[in-house]
């Protein structure tokens, strides 16, 4: 029952939510009545919440008006404070974005009407809500080492480090700025006081230890440097602690995480360093800089570009010998910290090392007990009370998950057969010569297996890549060949390359695992669930798909030939599997009106080509996975990378708008806008069916407030409107 109250609490919510955007009179009292919902302690409903919330801050004055806003912000505070405590990290994401506007709204509002002490209150509540939970891994539990916490939960601190920089923002003084700060707040103000900036600097403070670690937390690290240019040139009286804490931060002195790779390691210094140089720049160019730290910026950005130059000579991704001299974190961890054992005994059950581990193995019973009583309190004195409470912790829940999961063993013990062995105690069988055997059919795998067995195959592939593969012709000699070999020679690739392997891979994955879902017709919206035999296809060919993006994404440079070469093959198969669909359906709905109207349907063939012509052929597929490799790839581009990505966009098959919009986080960065520009240009000239797309990016960046990107958008959008 309590499911089906859910589900209708939340199609009631629906209803109104539809009405609320519909009517701009409606949607205060919408809101509010939402609002009451909060406190549902149903989880469903609670994220509904989170995201009307969300959406309804986010609108333009063509929903709600201004004033209506402002005042459904005050009333919002109390269901956010509730929402920012929920342990969902869905729920506190969006929790966060709408506090992003609430708070500017209500604190421009407690800062024109002074006594609105409650208001602030709830406000100040809100802040230290969010504001504390930058240092923590709310809403996950901690796990058993700080610097596994580090890595995790990216996306929530993220959105912190925005609503953060905002206090420090609005609790500040801004000399010369037209946007609110404390500067716009009366000095005798009697809540909102002069020294609240104090709480500013150590909101900065808190940013700035992201850079004192001694590992590198990359989204986290790049997330902040980029911010700390606004904060720098805003708000000139954190300058000087900023610039010290940069000046002091050098990727080289960073030691790998035990949670990354050697890869990793090296593409989070690249890229750290990347965006190191540009805050400098930024901060150089703008003459923000302290005299006296302005030599030792400058000798840093010489360091950074002359490391730039050497990564761009070399693979960064290939081993070296100098990967030996990287220094890594000591791990203060347990190897084994799964909360789920194997087998059902004892050894399973205390295991914290390595499983494989040969001191595993090693019998502690063959030791004399003094010195196994001596090992073990030596062994407790070292170890740290937080520690200590967290294996017992571990191997608590591995208790309980022997209770659940196993069944008890069984004690009882067999009796032995009294009797001496006697050949007439043997079951007889009698095997008749006559008797006609056949073997039985083998047993279906299972989906598991399956993709086990996948996985083999996709291994056995990369590893043809990997080895000098002569050139093989069907024109070589076939003598003493069976007939048999000859036949498949012919079927099979005629000249077998190097590269031939990638060729079946490919059609493997876009042809091979494809199946006819006939219960799910192409031409009807129909949001029933394909059958489970399509989706475990489709799972197997996923997973040689994803197998072909990670071998792509080892060496991007060296195999755009074979990204470009995949998708035009995925969206190939595709589109001929697709069409084929949609011949078939609407052949059977003109034939089923030939058997009701004989005299009234004439050519059956021509009208559904008419019709096939007029039907746009979906590839969902292609457009997912294209877009998978857009978003991999541009992270990663340097300003000498423009021929690669303006090629990889020319042979693309298909662009579409969601596909072109992927180039926008290009024009945003400073050292690659160059690369987007030139991209928008390229799609604008050569690839029509986008250009419209283009258009609508420049028109937005003519709107923004970067004037670099306004002034190229603008000169962009008169050569080609």
């Amino acid at each position: 029952m309590a499911s089906v109250s859910t589900n209708a609490i939340i199609e009631q919510l629906n209803q109104a939510r539809n009405l609320a955007f519909s009517s701009k009179e409606a949607f205060p009292q919408v809101l509010r009545q939402v609002f009451q919902f909060v406190n549902n302690p149903d989880r469903k409903i609670q994220e509904w919440c989170a995201v009307f919330l969300r959406e309804s801050f986010m609108t333009d004055e063509s929903k709600v008006s201004s004033s209506d806003k402002v005042d459904l912000a005050i009333d919002a505070l109390d269901g956010l404070i509730v929402l920012s405590n929920i342990e969902d990290t869905h729920i506190l994401k969006n929790c966060i974005d709408t506090a992003l506007v609430v708070f500017k709204l209500v604190f421009r509002y407690v800062a024109e009407n002074d006594g609105c002490t409650q208001v602030w209150l709830k406000l100040n509540e809100l802040k230290n809500s969010l504001t504390s939970k930058f240092q923590s891994t709310f809403p996950l539990p901690p796990s058993d080492t700080d610097e596994h916490d580090q890595f995790r939960n990216l996306d929530i601190k993220i959105e912190l480090i925005k609503f953060i920089v905002l206090v420090i923002d609005y609790q500040s003084r801004t000399p010369n700025s037209s946007s609110f700060s404390l500067s716009h707040v009366n000095s005798n103000h009697s809540l909102i006081k002069q020294s609240i900036e104090a709480e500013a600097f150590g909101l900065l403070d808190v940013l700035l230890k992201v850079l004192t670690s001694d590992v590198m937390v990359t989204p986290l690290v790049t997330a902040l440097l980029n911010h700390l240019s606004v904060i720098a040139k805003r708000k000139p009286q954190f300058v000087t602690k900023i610039v010290a804490v940069v000046e002091q931060y050098d990727t080289e002195t960073k030691l790998q995480s035990n949670y990354e790779t050697v890869e990793q390691y090296k593409l989070s210094k690249k890229y750290v360093d990347r965006c190191l140089k540009i805050l400098i720049n930024f901060m150089l160019k703008n003459q923000l800089v302290p005299s006296n730290y302005t030599n030792a910026l400058n000798k840093k950005i010489n360091i950074l570009v002359g490391r730039g130059e050497d990564i761009r000579k070399k693979n960064i991704l290939a081993s070296s010998p100098e990967d030996s001299n990287i220094r890594k974190r000591k791990f203060e961890g347990f190897v084994n910290s799964s909360k789920k054992i194997k087998t059902n005994d004892y050894k399973s059950l205390y295991c914290l090392t390595e499983p494989e581990n040969e001191l595993n193995n090693f019998d502690l019973s063959t030791l004399p007990q003094n010195i196994l009583v001596s090992m073990t309190l030596s062994a407790l004195n070292k170890a740290s009370n937080n520690k200590l409470n967290k294996a017992l912790d571990i191997i608590r829940d591995r208790c309980k998950y022997a209770l659940e999961n196993f069944a008890p063993t069984d004690t009882r013990v067999k009796k032995e057969n009294d009797g001496a062995d006697d050949e007439d105690d043997d079951d007889y069988y009698d095997y008749r010569t006559e008797t006609e055997f056949t073997l039985p059919p083998p047993t279906e795998l299972s989906f598991q297996e399956k993709k086990n067995h996948i996985n083999i195959i996709i291994k056995n592939f990369f590893r043809l890549a990997e080895k000098d593969v002569s050139s093989y012709d069907e024109k070589q000699d076939l003598n003493g060949a069976s007939s048999v070999s000859k036949e498949l020679t012919k079927i099979a690739i005629k000249t077998w390359k190097k590269s031939s392997w990638f060729v079946i891979l490919t059609r493997l994955a876009s042809r091979g695992m494809r199946q006819i879902d006939t219960s799910k017709p192409l031409l009807k919206d129909d949001d029933t669930a394909e059958s489970r035999d399509v989706l475990e296809n489709e799972g197997i060919s996923n997973l040689i798909r994803q197998a072909i993006f990670d071998y792509f994404l080892d060496d991007v440079h060296a195999r755009v030939d074979f990204i470009i070469e995949w998708l035009n093959e995925e969206w190939y198969s595709e589109k001929v599997f697709n069409e084929d669909r949609i011949y078939e359906e609407l052949k059977e709905k003109h034939l089923a009106e030939y058997e009701k109207k004989p005299l009234g349907t004439e050519d059956i063939e021509s009208k559904v080509q008419e019709e096939l012509e007029t039907h746009e052929i979906p590839t969902p597929i292609y457009n997912k996975w294209t877009g998978k490799v857009l978003d991999a790839i541009i992270p990663f581009l340097e300003p000498g990378d423009r021929k690669i990505f303006i090629r990889l966009l020319s042979d693309l098959p298909y662009l579409n708008k969601d596909l072109v919009s992927r180039i926008k986080s290009l024009l945003y960065d400073p050292g690659r806008s160059k690369i987007g520009f030139l991209s928008l240009q390229f799609l604008i000239m050569y690839r029509p069916p986008v250009k419209a797309a283009c258009l609508e990016i420049l028109g937005e960046l003519s709107q923004s407030d970067q004037e670099d990107l306004k002034d190229e958008a603008v000169k962009l959008l008169k050569k080609y409107e």
